[in-house]
């Protein structure tokens, strides 16, 4: 996923590529310093509100309890929360793939290149089998990054997949031949998360870079996108998924 011209510069996320993540310039926050209450009830207000009366779930129930089982059994941490969390849609809406690190030891380590901690994960490649790996303790090259979530609150952020499985098959169905990748991250203020949504960057031509979506109020913010039609298309499918959409055209 490329971000030129970030709409969120704030938030200093650090990307990941196979477990290769870079030091983040801002030490990270425990959760409980970055998330409010209030915010986060807005979040579960929201995704009653976004999800139709028995509309299918994104991620089913026994996945979502097989990973927090894993966060159980290994993290020593406050809170258990999630540092990493990604998914990757299919065309029609199904997921392609699911990449989720919690890191386990019980406290942060030094926000340092020269410093390791320990994760736990949870993959999922549809064409490999489409059943989730789940890895426990092992070291990985890197400070630990931010705590987005806590593992109680994944029900919660799969029920905000719902509106974004709307949105790629809106992209489908507006002729954008994308599958778009949604990453959970820190929200600018540091109350709760929003979602990072963009085609990843090995398709191509990718003339669309970063999308931001805020699930408590469905807007969608969007970097500028130099292709008039795809814009429009982009435009397009943000309105037949309910969303907000304002575009940064500087």
């Amino acid at each position: 996923m490329k971000h030129p011209r970030f709409l969120l510069a704030t938030i200093g996320l650090a990307s990941s590529i196979a477990l290769a993540y870079e030091v983040p310039s801002i030490l990270p926050k425990p959760l409980k310093g970055t998330q409010d209450l209030a915010q986060v009830q807005a979040h579960a207000d929201a995704a009653r509100r976004n999800a139709p009366v028995g509309s299918s779930p994104v991620v089913p129930d026994d996945w979502i309890k097989q990973i927090q089982d894993l966060a159980v059994k290994n993290s020593h941490r406050e809170s258990m929360p999630v540092e990493h969390c990604t998914f990757i849609f299919k065309k029609d809406g199904t997921l392609a793939k699911i990449d989720v690190i919690i890191p386990t030891n019980a406290t942060r380590t030094p926000n340092s290149a020269y410093q390791n901690h320990n994760v736990c994960s949870v993959e999922l490649d549809a064409k490999k089998g489409g059943k989730l790996k789940l890895s426990d303790e092992k070291k990985v090259e890197c400070p630990d990054l931010r705590e987005i979530f806590g593992i109680n609150q994944l029900p919660l952020i799969c029920q905000e997949l719902i509106p974004l499985r709307k949105f790629q098959q809106a992209f489908a169905a507006n002729g954008l031949k994308y599958t778009l990748e949604a990453d959970v991250i820190l929200a600018p203020d540091e109350k709760s998360w929003v979602w990072q949504v963009a085609p990843s960057e090995e398709q191509r031509p990718n003339v669309i870079y970063a999308m931001y979506y805020y699930p408590v109020t469905g807007e969608l913010r969007s970097t500028s996108i130099d292709n008039a039609k795809v814009k429009q298309k982009v435009e397009g499918a943000a309105q037949t998924a309910g969303f907000h959409i304002t575009m940064d055209d500087r």
